[in-house]
């Protein structure tokens, strides 16, 4: 297993989704206190929701972006390793000093387990996978964080016209995030030619951790982004 050193601490670069790691789940969306979560003063706190999600948020260098690129957005990050979200925390401690940060929060989560148990049905304006881990080995593709399955949990929490961003290093990856996605119904890839000026599509590719080793080992980085749509099975029929 590959280790990454952040200061003197060493921190695994992915963690086994399908194991039984001590992580308290919320029976249901509203049994989570997201205003405990968020560091923001004089808003009702049944509209504390996040609207968007950073799955597998690392060492939360996406999260820290996007909450100032999105200031009027709550942005939770979610990360299954628990020494990365003490990381995380730590970031987001220092940034609120600051003023800052205080629409984002990061929480221990076993997404590929447990996602449903965090979002209300259309919650989610943008939701983000970037650098997952490839799990190379065949057998190990059910692990992969976009699947035919989990497609269906993601289209649920996007409200349609929702964004989903992914980004890789792994061709091989993207390959087949790339298949799935289209390959459903409730996703439309969106032209390259759209998301120029898209802030959000500029941090996947500068912003995260992974993002800027990648810069600096000189690989390469592939990026498909896609909008929800609604059901066509729910679509009138014009007469």
């Amino acid at each position: 297993m590959a280790h990454i050193r952040r200061g003197r601490k060493r921190v695994r670069a992915h963690a086994n989704p399908f194991s039984d790691a001590d992580v308290t789940v919320p029976m249901a969306p509203r049994d989570i206190p997201w205003s405990e979560h968020f560091a923001l003063e004089g808003q009702d706190k049944k509209l504390m929701q996040p609207n968007v999600c950073d799955v597998g948020c690392g060492f939360g260098g996406l999260l820290l972006e996007l909450s100032s690129l999105l200031p009027e957005s709550k942005i939770v990050g979610l990360e299954i390793r628990p020494q990365a979200v003490a990381i995380v925390e730590n970031r987001l401690k220092k940034a609120r000093q600051e003023g800052k940060a205080k629409n984002a929060c990061v929480l221990l989560c076993n997404v590929m387990k447990h996602f449903a148990h965090y979002f209300n049905k259309g919650q989610l304006d943008k939701i983000f996978f970037t650098f997952a881990d490839p799990h190379f080995k065949k057998g190990n593709h059910r692990r992969r964080i976009i699947n035919e399955s989990f497609l269906a949990y993601y289209a649920f929490a996007l409200k349609v016209g929702g964004i989903c961003y992914t980004i890789t290093d792994v061709k091989d990856l993207y390959d087949w995030q790339t298949e799935h996605l289209d390959a459903h119904p409730l996703f439309e890839r969106i032209p390259e030619e759209e998301l120029a000026s898209d802030p959000c599509y500029k941090a996947i590719h500068e912003a995260t951790d992974e993002s800027k080793k990648v810069e600096r080992l000189n690989g390469s980085k592939f990026a498909a982004v896609y909008r929800r749509v609604a059901d066509p099975a729910l679509k009138k029929p014009k007469t």
